[in-house]
């Protein structure tokens, strides 16, 4: 029996959930590389609380000499679909080209991401594929908003690099349509062969699932990764109010309109429209809150 496994009588262990499976989940301890497998106590089952990939916890041996998960501390955020917890950041990966990107849903990542307390990094991924003029289109949209927007191809090892920066130390998630090359991205960034990659589809054009479960990647710089395949279906209407939708464009100079309600429609003395004529925000980005906006007041899903 190792150390850990000798003391564990007496001590508990703090550690993180880097996997789930079946039941049992697999905890790495502080300042560690091996895992505990784990269970977790009924306690938790009765309180209706289930342990997530992502959760810090302290384990425990119990009276079956079997070790279990005693207590999760508190969530800085946590996801549904997969069930995941205590993401900092979200890689949001688009294509430029095959499948074409739909800004869009980028956007709608972009509130999804926000609205949970996770940092949004845009990635534009095969730029091999897209005319320049299309890309700088793209980089145009999202270079007057606050948010870090990086593109490249699997050769480009300098923006690698930069994204590296912005995840190091960090649990950092990919989100985003199929297809895009969000396990590509997954195997540069983390140890080797950390993911499996699909073949896009010729038929469809559509990338094949390949993730089997939840787990937390090690990174090369340190800190973790997650795909989660599934975020990419939102519905905003059913999450956010009307009067808050505005408040996840941050590049909306809020506060300066005559009437503190402004949605920046058609209200007179409207800072935000003001910005609109000047240049100051992309007509796209606009036109997307617009649309969202009326989605939300019109409580209508079906995007």
């Amino acid at each position: 029996m190792n150390k850990i496994g000798l003391c564990m009588k007496q001590n508990r262990i703090s550690g993180r959930i880097i996997k789930g499976i079946g039941g049992f989940y697999y905890v790495r301890p502080d300042g560690s590389t091996s895992l505990l497998e784990c269970k977790a106590r009924g306690v938790f089952r009765h309180q209706k609380i289930k342990p997530m990939v992502g959760d810090f916890v302290e384990v425990v041996e119990n009276d079956s000499d079997e070790l279990a998960i005693d207590k999760i501390k508190p969530r800085k955020n946590e996801f549904v679909r997969p069930p995941v917890s205590n993401v900092d950041v979200a890689l949001i990966v688009f294509a430029g080209e095959n499948p074409s990107p739909n800004l869009l849903l980028l956007d709608k990542l972009l509130i999804a991401s926000e609205m949970k307390a996770v940092e949004p990094v845009i990635c534009i991924t095969k730029t091999d594929l897209v005319e320049a003029d299309e890309l700088q289109r793209i980089m145009d949209i999202y270079a007057k908003t606050p948010y870090k927007c990086f593109a490249f191809d699997q050769t480009d090892n300098i923006a690698l690099q930069k994204i590296e920066r912005e995840i190091a130390g960090k649990t950092a998630f990919l989100a985003g349509p199929s297809g895009v090359g969000k396990s590509t991205l997954a195997n540069r960034l983390c140890e080797a062969g950390a993911m499996e990659t699909g073949e896009l589809s010729q038929k469809l054009n559509r990338g094949k699932h390949t993730t089997r479960h939840v787990e937390l990647l090690d990174l090369k710089v340190g800190g973790y990764l997650l795909d989660t395949p599934g975020f990419s279906s939102l519905k905003l209407d059913s999450e956010i109010e009307k009067e808050d939708l505005r408040f996840y464009f941050p590049e909306f100079e809020e506060g300066s309109c005559r009437f503190a309600s402004c949605l920046h429609q058609s209200e007179p003395g409207c800072v935000v429209k003001q910005q609109l004529e000047k240049g100051e925000i992309s007509q796209v980005r606009y036109e997307h809150y617009s649309y969202l906006l009326d989605e939300i007041k019109n409580k209508r899903s079906d995007y």
